[in-house]
């Protein structure tokens, strides 16, 4: 197959930043953000300042930061007086912020501004905020690899964004990554779901879709997409459970003799679990896809990007492998441009202010966000996450829309489907996709 097909794949940098695009990433990363956000006001912060791929704070680490920001609390703010167990970190860094930028030109300000960074940099962190930073430390170290051609940081920040992250938030927080995670999976389908139906429809040349019919239809669809990508893996759950089950047989001498005459039966059960755990790995990434371009449902469309797999590894590689070269230079566009429509007017603020501003809630750092205790930082936290959503959203179109060219060409190349056949085939595709009735004398 022509590279010019592979070349292909890269439209979607084009696609991703159209207006009902960003309309669609907006609410499905608003989805996202707005829950966690309440889960750690509600909740509040209980997970370590060194984030959630670090091991939990012992005791005498505990003891020694709380050590720390006393002693500067007494020396910076000795008016404020924190009788509690534990002296609330966030406080008191907005307070030294405040302080900071009341004292102006005069040099306490200095020390005053790094005893808030220090006291922030001891501060622990909400659930969803632990999660975020780990996930955005992640999605950089793809960056970066991106940048340096180096292609191992990029793979092990793929790792750590679709495994290691989620355990470790699994293992630290399982109530909040039980419910959390549930949520995610439901939005993050829809959504997929939705902007796979507009990158389908825009490729087959058939008009754009606008952002409520594309999420009409992801909503009408959302079991297919979820269990498109629940299905396996609960298949494999259920099969583990089984030998689980058979397992208990070699608690005992007799029942360890019956298990191993019998051990034929587990690894049966074992294989099919197997084979569904690399099926749903293999199919993830181009379900959404199939469920919007072919109109399949949930089983078929999580086994079709195995089945194009065995039919065509070399070519499944090949089209995989470019398509993590688009989204990761997508990713790097995506950073310049969040770096120049916030960093410089950040930067252009404090010059004008004279350090008055609030610089910290400025700070365009993904890895390090938090909610100020209020006042104007609030308001410009506010207008900085917002933007953060709407960044979050395009990445999300952005892979979405990269993961159904690539499906196309699978299909082209093994099922000889032109990219532009998409269901229903009859008709052009609408927001409803229903088929016009028969006539009378059809």
């Amino acid at each position: 197959m022509p590279a010019s097909r592979l070349a292909w794949i890269a439209g979607a940098l084009n696609t991703a930043a159209q207006p009902s695009r960003l309309a669609v990433g907006f609410v499905v990363a608003l989805l996202l953000w707005a829950p966690g956000l309440a889960w750690d006001a509600a909740v509040g912060p209980v997970i370590d300042p060194p984030g959630l791929l670090a091991e939990p704070w012992d005791d005498l680490e505990q003891a020694d930061a709380e050590r720390t920001m006393r002693r500067l609390a007494a020396q910076l703010v000795p008016d404020v007086n924190y009788e509690g167990a534990r002296v609330p970190a966030s406080e008191l860094a907005a307070t030294l912020a405040a302080r900071a930028a009341e004292a102006g030109d005069d040099p306490q300000s200095e020390r005053l501004l790094a005893a808030s960074r220090r006291v922030r940099a001891l501060a622990p962190l909400g659930s969803f905020q632990a999660l975020s930073v780990a996930q955005s430390d992640a999605w950089s170290a793809v960056i970066d690899g991106t940048l340096a051609l180096d292609a191992r940081p990029a793979f092990a920040g793929l790792r750590a964004a679709a495994i290691d992250v989620p355990a470790a938030c699994a293992r630290r927080d399982p109530v909040f990554a039980a419910a959390f995670g549930a949520w995610a999976l439901l939005v993050l389908a829809v959504g997929a779901g939705a902007f796979a139906r507009m990158e389908c429809v825009q490729a087959a040349d058939r008009g754009l879709l606008d952002a409520r019919g594309a999420l009409r239809f992801a909503a009408q669809r959302w079991t297919s997409l979820v269990m498109s990508w629940v299905g396996p893996v609960a298949i494999a759950g259920l099969v583990g459970l089984l030998c689980v089950a058979f397992g208990l047989l070699f608690r005992t001498t007799a029942g360890g003799w019956a298990g191993a005459v019998l051990y034929a039966i587990p690894l049966a059960l074992g294989a099919i679990g197997g084979l569904a755990l690399v099926l749903a790995a293999l199919g993830a990434p181009t379900a959404p896809a199939a469920v919007a371009a072919d109109g399949l449902d949930a089983l078929e469309a999580s086994q079709r990007g195995g089945i194009y797999f065995l039919a065509r590894p070399v070519w499944w590689i090949v089209v995989m492998l470019t398509s993590l070269a688009v989204v990761a230079a997508g990713l790097v566009v995506l950073r310049i441009l969040g770096w120049a429509l916030t960093a410089y007017p950040a930067f252009m603020v404090g010059i004008g202010s004279a350090g008055a501003a609030p610089d910290h809630a400025l700070e365009v750092s993904p890895a390090r966000w938090w909610l100020p205790v209020g006042g104007p930082s609030a308001l410009v936290w506010g207008w900085v996450t917002l933007f953060g959503i709407a960044v979050t959203g395009t990445a999300i179109s952005l892979v979405s829309g990269v993961a159904t060219r690539a499906y196309l060409l699978l299909r082209e190349a093994c099922d000889g489907q032109p990219t532009g056949a998409i269901w229903p085939y009859e008709v052009p595709a609408d927001v409803t996709d229903r088929l016009p009735p028969a006539s009378a004398n059809g």
